[in-house]
C-alpha cells in the first residue's frame, strides 16, 4: 500500500483460516474469549484500522479496495457502492446500514467494513459472511453489553446472517468466483500476480505490524470506566484516574473510527484540571486535527463527566 504506489486502484478478494480480527482500539479481553480462541486454534490479530471485531474462516471472505486519496477523510462510499453493486449482478440483495456494515432484506449484517489511511491512500477492507461458522463466532467474540443493549439484541449472532442462505447450492468458492467476475466486469482491469520479492516483502511487514505485543495489549487500570455507544458512530470506552481532581492515566478504546493515536489523546489529558471547559478545550483541540467519525468533543466530554 505504502510503497507499491500503484495509480490505479487495487480491489483483492481473499480468505482466512479460522480468525479473530480485533480494531486498531479495542481491548482484546473484553472483545475476545481467549480461552476459547486458543483451544481452537483460532488466530487473534489486530488491524491497522478502527471498527469492530469480526470472526472470519473459509466460510466467509474479506475484500480489499486500496485507492489514491487526496484528502485524508474516512469514507465508505467507494468501497461500499463498489461491493454493493457487485453483490447485485450476482444476485445477492444487500444495502448499506446507518454506518459501515451491509444487512440482507432480513435486516441482517451480512459485511462489516472498515478504512485505514494514509496520507494518499485509502484501504478499505471489508468482510462477506457467506458461510462462517455462527456457533465458533458467537463462542470466541464477546459482545459489551452495552452496544447490545443499543442495538435492541442479546447475542452477536441474533444479529449476524449468512448470504449462503439466498443461494443454497452455492459453494464459497464458487461465491467467490462470481463475485470476483462481478468485479471485474465492472472495469477494466490488470491482474497483478506476486513474485518471490512482494510475498518476503510482506511476511516482514506482517512480522513487524501483527505481533502479539500489539494483539495482546493489557487493559488500562484506571479508577473510572465510562462507555457508551453512540448510534452511527459506535462505542466509545474512557478509562481515567483522577489525583487531587487532575487527569492521570487516561485510555480511549472502543469500535469507533478515527486516526487519533491514543497514547497521544492520553498525554495531552494527562494532569490537566478536571472541569468540563478545561477538558473541553483540550479535547476539541485534538479532535480538530484528527476527528472521530461521529462524536464530537462535547460528547466525549459529557460522556467523561456522566455520574460525576
Amino acid at each position: 500500500m505504502t510503497e507499491k504506489k500503484f495509480t490505479d486502484s487495487i480491489f483483492m478478494l481473499w480468505s482466512t483460516t479460522p480468525t479473530v480480527m480485533l480494531g486498531k482500539y479495542q481491548e482484546v479481553d473484553t472483545e475476545v474469549n481467549l480461552k476459547y480462541a486458543k483451544q481452537h486454534n483460532i488466530n487473534v490479530i489486530r488491524r491497522l484500522s478502527g471498527g469492530g471485531t469480526i470472526y472470519t474462516d473459509e466460510g466467509s471472505c474479506q475484500f480489499t479496495l486500496i485507492r489514491p486519496i487526496n484528502k485524508k477523510i474516512i469514507d465508505f462510499s467507494n468501497g461500499m457502492q463498489l461491493i454493493t453493486s457487485a453483490l447485485h449482478q450476482i444476485g445477492f440483495f444487500v444495502t448499506p446500514d446507518s454506518r459501515n456494515d451491509l444487512i440482507d432484506t432480513n435486516k441482517f449484517k451480512v459485511s462489516g467494513n472498515a478504512q485505514y489511511l494514509t496520507n494518499d491512500r485509502c484501504l478499505h477492507h471489508g468482510s462477506l459472511l457467506f458461510e462462517p461458522n455462527q456457533t465458533v463466532m458467537s463462542n470466541v467474540l464477546h459482545a459489551d453489553s452495552v452496544k447490545l443493549k443499543a442495538k435492541g439484541i442479546l447475542s452477536v449472532h441474533q444479529r449476524t446472517g449468512n448470504l449462503k442462505q439466498q443461494h443454497p447450492s452455492w459453494s464459497p468458492a464458487k461465491f467467490k468466483h462470481h463475485l470476483n467476475a462481478a468485479i471485474f466486469n465492472s472495469a477494466s482491469q490488470i491482474i497483478y500476480h506476486l513474485n518471490q520479492k512482494d510475498e518476503e516483502r510482506i511476511d516482514k511487514i506482517a512480522k513487524e505490524k501483527f505481533h502479539n505485543s500489539i494483539v495482546y495489549t493489557p487493559a488500562a487500570q484506571s479508577n473510572y470506566l465510562k462507555k457508551q455507544y453512540f448510534n452511527g458512530a459506535g462505542l466509545v470506552q474512557l478509562r481515567f484516574t483522577l489525583k487531587k481532581n487532575k487527569l492521570t492515566d487516561v485510555h480511549i478504546s472502543g469500535d469507533f473510527f478515527s486516526d487519533i493515536d491514543p497514547q497521544k489523546f492520553a498525554n495531552v489529558l494527562e494532569g490537566i484540571s478536571f472541569d468540563p471547559a478545561t477538558v473541553y478545550q483540550v479535547i476539541n483541540r485534538i479532535l480538530l486535527q484528527f476527528p472521530i467519525v461521529g462524536i464530537t468533543a462535547n460528547e466525549l466530554v459529557a460522556l467523561m463527566f456522566d455520574g460525576k
